[in-house]
């Protein structure tokens, strides 16, 4: 059962031992990661998936830095130490901000899910324009599911709601503040004890992802989903758990 916390929302037994956090990406809300969250609590996860800054009802900070949407969550992280850590798109690359926060002696299971790690100017204007679309195109549940085959209806409805109720300008505002759009320098703050895994789309299908990129380094594990749109949490969620539960295998075998 999914019980809603002030700005975040659970999954799971608040008894149950292993704990994973879910970071959402731009234009969405804690429930786009319900069936990734609902399949980690029948493996004994209490998961908690936050809603950013400027998301879900939720006012905007100061500023649209990636690193302000980091440091609002970081009362997640000074209460529990997470066992898993997801984010996807946008919320990749706030997890990759949270980064330096980690414990340094406590093994973690990082995961991003199609993160945009680097937009060149070209790239990032269309990137506004797609966004806005979204927003501006009024899209309803049957649209999505006609675009996307592989949804259930309940994707469909929670992507409606987090496009509708979050802010309009989301996109512009988040993308102008955070120039120029590169983030792979934030690697180097993942702590020895933790492991990280980049999950990319297809890319016959998005290329927000910079494969290319993240090849260069070697402490980064990187995995194409065939077949997968940006939304590898709604078509392929099983690839994002078994794909966390390993990390999280990899990190006990260190120990």
């Amino acid at each position: 059962m999914t019980t809603t916390v002030p700005s975040a929302s659970q999954w799971g037994s608040p008894n149950a031992r292993k704990r994973a956090l879910l970071v959402h990406g731009m234009n969405s809300s804690s429930h786009t990661f319900h069936r990734v969250a609902s399949a980690l609590a029948a493996k004994g996860y209490l998961v908690t998936a936050p809603n950013l800054l400027g998301h879900a009802s939720r006012m905007p900070g100061s500023n649209f830095q990636i690193q302000t949407l980091a440091d609002d969550l970081l009362p997640y992280l000074e209460a529990v130490e997470y066992d898993i850590i997801i984010g996807h798109s946008m919320g990749g690359l706030v997890v990759l901000s949270l980064l330096k926060y980690l414990p340094k002696t406590r093994p973690t299971s990082v995961v991003l899910v199609d993160p945009p790690v680097e937009f060149t100017a070209e790239q990032t204007v269309q990137r506004k324009v797609m966004f806005s679309s979204d927003v501006r195109d009024n899209r309803n549940v049957e649209d999505y599911m006609a675009l996307n085959p592989l949804w259930t209806r309940e994707d469909a409805i929670w992507t409606v709601l987090g496009t509708q109720i979050g802010r309009a300008t989301n996109a512009h505002d988040h993308i102008d503040g955070n120039v120029p759009w590169s983030w792979l320098h934030l690697i180097s703050d993942k702590p020895a004890t933790a492991t990280l895994t980049v999950l990319v789309a297809d890319p016959r299908l998005n290329d927000s992802c910079d494969v290319g990129a993240l090849a260069k380094f070697k402490n980064v594990k990187t995995v194409i989903v065939p077949n997968a749109s940006h939304w590898i949490q709604y078509e392929f969620p099983k690839v994002i758990v078994e794909e966390a539960m390993r990390g999280v295998e990899e990190c006990d075998n260190r120990q």
